[in-house]
């Protein structure tokens, strides 16, 4: 496709990129003060810094999420923090359904996807998102569930509804909330 057509399209659609730029929500890095999700509790980021220091160390208490640092920037230190406490997390959430299931999970993923929430293959390997952490706790059982449902069924039929919803904590809260807000995920620590 040439410039023109692209400059072109752009204009022609300006209006429509308008409004749908303006439902984006703003992005929230992860800094001193700032106020995050995690777990379904609004924590609060507390950083200090300190150049003495050799190394990073997190802690989270009480919703404080506090960090200790010689960094200037500790948000990759953030990052790998959540990813391991969302990691041990969804791994007992997992097993835990795929026992409910009468399914084995052979191996569990954790990463910072950016177009998937989660996915299963059929020898039991899951790979969830790491930006689940930020979503309530329904939300996160219904992404686990889903997943989960995928070791019976490989598809989106009624009975892989009914397997899923059966899983569930709250079936209808978190297939909706993940419907309605799953895209504001993306915005912590960017």
């Amino acid at each position: 496709m040439s410039s023109r057509l692209i400059k072109r399209f752009l204009l022609q659609h300006q209006d429509w990129i308008t409004e749908k730029q303006k439902t984006i929500p703003p992005s929230i890095p992860f800094e001193d003060g700032a106020l995050i999700p995690i777990f379904g509790n609004e924590t609060r980021i507390q950083i200090t810094h300190n150049t003495d220091l050799k190394r990073t160390t997190l802690a989270l208490k009480d919703n404080i999420l506090n960090v200790k640092t010689y960094l200037d920037d500790p948000t990759s230190r953030i990052q790998r923090f959540l990813k391991k406490e969302a990691s041990l997390r969804y791994h007992a959430l997992a097993l835990h359904k795929a026992k409910n299931s009468r399914k084995k999970l052979t191996s569990l993923t954790v990463r910072d996807t950016k177009s998937r929430w989660g996915s299963c293959s059929t020898d039991g390997r899951l790979s969830l998102s790491s930006r689940l952490i930020f979503a309530p706790v329904e939300a996160m059982d219904y992404v686990i569930a889903h997943e989960i449902a995928h070791l019976t069924h490989m598809n989106h039929s009624p009975a892989f509804w009914r397997l899923c919803k059966s899983l569930c904590e709250n079936y209808t809260e978190g297939k909706s909330w993940m419907k309605a807000h799953g895209h504001t995920l993306m915005r912590y620590g960017r």
